[in-house]
């Protein structure tokens, strides 16, 4: 019988010192993010389970881990003496607004979002045209809203109009079929990702000009954020130069730190029934995609080692499974991907010998498996002197696939395995749980909405993936789209190439809550 979570996760904030400073572009400053370290406790255990403390290994041997790692969410201090914006802060946001976005968000929004909207559709339902917006402009910038000036023609005069519109709108009556609704912004992901205000402003407003179409613009704010001294949402590091293979040590660090703490946040979450157990990781810069010949399988070892020593490091234990051979009678086989995958993750160095950095990991709170229930570890009571069997607290699943040609889909095992694992946090990284072609179609006929109902309820915690220019070449890189947490928003960026040889930079250039489509990302790419 699986046990019930008992505890809660304790976190601990530590913070190190400031990050060195990102390459500056047109619309980015300098700003320094911070580096933080979770110490976590007691995360799905059973009430019998013995704490262990593993030898953390947050002092690293290597002095470009701070500069390389990414931010994970913290409690801010309110340093605007209660009100939203600081002066700064709001005095650009509406200098910026109004002289550069008038026509595709300030008019627009003006239209949907506040009963002039509706006025001018009755109106212009007799006589069209004679009831006009023709110039909006911010006035005031507050937690709730945003107070617009509009000016509006009506039968050859003018007149001014005071216009508020509030940052969690709807479109009103009579703009919803031109401009549909999107949901509201999950609070969590406001309070938590987003806790700064002008973060908290970028990412209301983002919602706002997705509805509106104003693609564009939701970079912008992005960049904005960022310039106005916000957290970061969304922002990548410079000069990573994916393009060069292999990767330089350094980036590969900068992407195990990134996973391995959205990996950590999301488990945090799911303690506090705040997120679904059911999460996906994707992470596939070059060396990652097994499509191209610059894939290393060593990069997606070193990866899920991270991810499991981050987890275990907390005293949280973590089984790593790889599938096993699949189909029936000769037609058995494993992914080309995962193949030896099972046994090189066994063999590699965790550092786990007697007076090694992670001494005891490895078999106590680090153990390996397959995929299927009878793979999942419950607490049991030992008799006599029988030591107590401690249950697994979170399960990595690299890679699970279905194969071209097997009569025989993953999905059944893998879903077995998550319903035995109960409230239990199960990461898949990087599933292909698409139909693949098979002989006698088990794969692409019988249960096959079954099969994508499940696949789809797995929610994204950490996303990375290059964008390329054309589908037949993987080079050079056009951009990347990314979801850096569980609570982060959508972020496409485009890479760009400094003068001189001067670096390069991914510059944001689309946000949103959910994935982005690839019409808009070309609408907003810049050519």
């Amino acid at each position: 019988m699986i046990s019930p979570v008992a505890h809660r996760i304790s976190a601990t904030v530590t913070v190190k010192s400031p990050a060195t400073s990102w390459a500056s572009t047109s619309l980015l400053l300098s700003l320094l993010l911070e580096c933080f370290a979770f110490n976590l406790v007691g995360a799905f255990r059973s009430p019998s389970s013995v704490a262990h403390i593993v030898r953390s290994s947050v002092a690293k041997k290597h002095d470009f881990v701070c500069r390389w790692s990414s931010p994970t969410p913290a409690e801010v201090e309110d340093t605007t003496g209660g009100s939203y914006l600081d002066e700064k802060q709001l005095e650009f946001c509406k200098a910026y607004l109004n002289e550069h976005h008038k026509t595709d968000v300030l008019l627009p929004f003006t239209h949907s979002f506040s009963e002039l909207g509706t006025k001018s559709v009755k109106k212009n339902m007799w006589i069209g045209g004679s009831y006009s917006i023709v110039d909006a402009e911010v006035t005031d910038i507050t937690s709730a809203a945003i107070h617009i000036e509009a000016t509006v023609e009506e039968g050859g005069t003018s007149k001014k109009e005071q216009v508020v519109v509030p940052l969690d709108s709807d479109p009103v009556s009579g703009m919803a079929r031109t401009y549909p609704t999107l949901p509201q912004i999950d609070p969590l992901k406001l309070n938590h990702a987003s806790k700064k205000p002008i973060d908290n402003f970028c990412r209301r407003m983002s919602r706002l000009c997705n509805i509106v179409k104003a693609y564009k613009a939701t970079g912008k704010l992005i960049q904005m954020g960022v310039q106005l001294g916000g957290d970061g949402v969304g922002k990548l590091h410079d000069d990573m130069y994916l393009n060069q293979v292999p990767h330089n040590r350094y980036v590969r660090q900068y992407f195990y730190d990134m996973a391995s703490n959205a990996a950590l946040e999301a488990a945090t979450l799911c303690s506090k029934k705040q997120f679904p157990n059911r999460m996906k990781m994707t992470v596939m810069f070059p060396e990652m995609n097994p499509q191209m010949d610059s894939y290393r399988i060593g990069t997606l070892l070193e990866l899920s080692r991270s991810m499991a020593i981050k987890l275990a490091e907390q005293n949280l234990r973590v089984r790593v499974c790889v599938q096993g051979s699949m189909g029936v009678g000769i037609f058995t086989g494993v992914p080309k991907q995962l193949n030896g995958v099972h046994t090189l993750l066994q063999r590699m160095d965790w550092q786990s010998g007697p007076g090694e950095e992670n001494e005891g990991m490895v078999g106590d709170f680090v153990n390996f498996g397959f995929v299927g229930k009878e793979h999942v570890v419950n607490f049991n009571r030992g008799e006599g002197d029988t030591p107590d069997t401690q249950q697994d607290d979170v399960f990595i699943i690299i890679c699970p696939q279905n194969m071209v040609g097997l009569e025989s889909s993953i999905i059944k095992a893998l879903s077995e395995m998550v319903d035995a694992a109960g409230d239990r946090p199960v990461i898949i990284l990087n599933p292909d749980l698409t139909d693949k072609t098979s002989s006698e179609g088990q794969q692409s006929v019988r249960g096959r909405q079954q099969r994508l109902d499940f696949a789809n309820s797995f929610e994204t915690i950490y996303q990375f993936q290059n964008i390329y220019v054309s589908g037949t070449s993987y080079f050079p890189i056009l951009g990347s789209v990314v979801k850096l947490g569980p609570l982060e928003p959508w972020v496409a960026h485009q890479r760009r190439d400094l003068v001189n040889d001067g670096g390069e930079v991914y510059l944001p250039m689309y946000s949103s809550e959910t994935q982005p489509e690839s019409e808009v990302l070309m609408a907003t790419f810049e050519k």
